[in-house]
This record gives C-alpha cells, structure tokens and sequence, in this order.
C-alpha cells in the first residue's frame, strides 16, 4: 500500500510539473522581448519598428537592430534626437537643438530606414523655445508633442496635427500634468498611447484625443504596435531604459510586450 500510494504521489508530481512546463512554454511563446545591443552614452528616448528592424533613438546615437536587438547599424546624430517613427521606409526623429531653452531649435529630422543615412528635416518654429518629443503618424498626418519645462504647472499636454511637411493643422490638447509633456507615443489597435514622465503613467485616447484610460506602465522611452494575441487583445512592445553598475555613461535598454486586458495595459 505505501509503496502504491507513494508511486501514486510521483505521478502526481510528474504530471504538475509537466503541466507547468507546458504552461511556461505558452507563455514564452506568447511574450516577447529584446535585449537592444550596446552601451549609449545617454538614454534612450523613443524606438519604433517594421517589418525588418527595430531603430532606437539614445539622444545622441541612433540604432538599428533585428527583431532580436541585434546590432546592424548606428550612427553618431546631433543632441538631443527625441521619440522616432517609422513611415514609407524613413525613420523621423522629433528633435531639439541648443540649450538653454531660449536658444533651442526645434526639428524633425529624416532618415532612410535602410542604411540610416540622413535625408532632410523640417523646422517647427513656432515652438523652438518648448522643443518637441513624441513623434507617430496616423491616417496621412504626423502628430507631434511639445515639450514642457519640469515645473511648468499647465494641466494639459499640446499635441499638433500636421501635413507630412509639418504645416501645423491643429493644436490639440490632452489633459494630464506631466513633467517634460509627453516623451514617446503611438497610433496602436485603434488608440493613441502616450508615454509620460508622471504619476499618470501611459495615457490612452481615441482617434479624436478624449481620454480612454490611464496605465500604470510607463511608456516614456517608447512604445509601438504588436500583433494583437488569438483572442484579438491589443499588444505593445515598451522599452525600458536602464545603466549598468548605475553608471550614468552607460545606457542601455531592453522591450517587453503588454497586452490590453479588461480594459488594463498589463505585461505579457
């Protein structure tokens, strides 16, 4: 009998820890991540992706990686080049230059994807003096944030609606106090997400900016849209920034997905 109920309780416990293995390999399977390769002397301010590639933005370098983080390219840019998206083959960086900020220009400089050799930029000069961060394009206009000062105590973040020559079309404004205004944001499975440095965290609005919902993951250094799951949630992939040893010359990142869940921006 001892001998039975204990072959009994092996079984048991073959069959759980079977049962758990193939549970961790569902979720492997599901979750993504990436590890971006290399050191950056500043941190990383937005990436964005296609079908081939994943480009970085480390404020002063910008990257090119596989889909894995592996090294391709990177080149050497002027400081500080903020959040990044990709359209038709070019990579555009929202960009300010100088500083303080009564000497500061604000652009949007222009990639080609494939080698990241530079092609053009276009000034925003009406708000040189506030520099620009977040930079996503949906439905033939770019959208691009302003930024703000840390204590500036405005109760909304500006966004502008332009032409694909940044002709200002609109000026809208996003409620939420944050610190820097919004710092990285996508068009994504039906919603615009917003990255902020804040206690708001990442802030989700319909196709006409009104406030969906508020996530507690921060999106600030980056976000961009993944395959929705099986069962059709929305998936992101959101980087992170990090320093090796704490050391301020040493930037690194890595990017996890998350998916939306019950109305709730959760990691994978």
């Amino acid at each position: 009998m001892k001998t039975f109920l204990s072959r009994t309780r092996t079984l048991s416990r073959v069959i759980l820890l079977a049962v758990l293995g193939y549970l961790m390999s569902i979720s492997t399977l599901t979750a993504e991540s990436i590890l971006c390769e290399g050191e950056y002397p500043q941190h990383l301010q937005g990436f964005d992706a296609d079908s081939d590639a994943v480009y970085w933005s480390f404020t002063s370098v910008l990257v090119k990686t596989d889909k894995t983080g592996k090294l391709i390219q990177k080149i050497d840019v002027p400081s500080h080049h903020g959040d990044c998206c990709v359209m038709d083959g070019k990579l555009y960086v929202a960009t300010h230059l100088g500083w303080p900020r009564k000497g500061r220009t604000s652009w949007i400089y222009v990639y080609n994807c494939a080698d990241l050799s530079f092609i053009t930029r276009f000034s925003i000069p009406e708000f040189d003096y506030r520099g620009v961060d977040g930079i996503t394009y949906y439905d033939g206009h770019f959208y691009v944030c302003i930024g703000k000062d840390p204590d500036d105590p405005t109760p909304f973040n500006l966004i502008l609606k332009t032409d694909k020559e940044f002709k200002i079309l609109q000026k809208i404004e996003v409620p939420g106090k944050t610190t820097y205004g919004v710092q990285a944001f996508t068009w994504a499975h039906g919603s615009f997400w917003l990255g902020t440095y804040s206690n708001i965290g990442t802030i989700q609005c319909d196709a006409d900016f009104k406030v969906i919902a508020h996530h507690k993951i921060d999106a600030s250094t980056g976000i961009y849209e993944l395959p929705a799951t099986e069962k059709g949630e929305p998936r992101m992939m959101i980087s992170r920034h990090f320093r090796p040893d704490n050391d301020p010359k040493k930037n690194c990142s890595n990017a996890r997905s998350a998916v939306l869940r019950d109305g709730k921006l959760v990691w994978e």
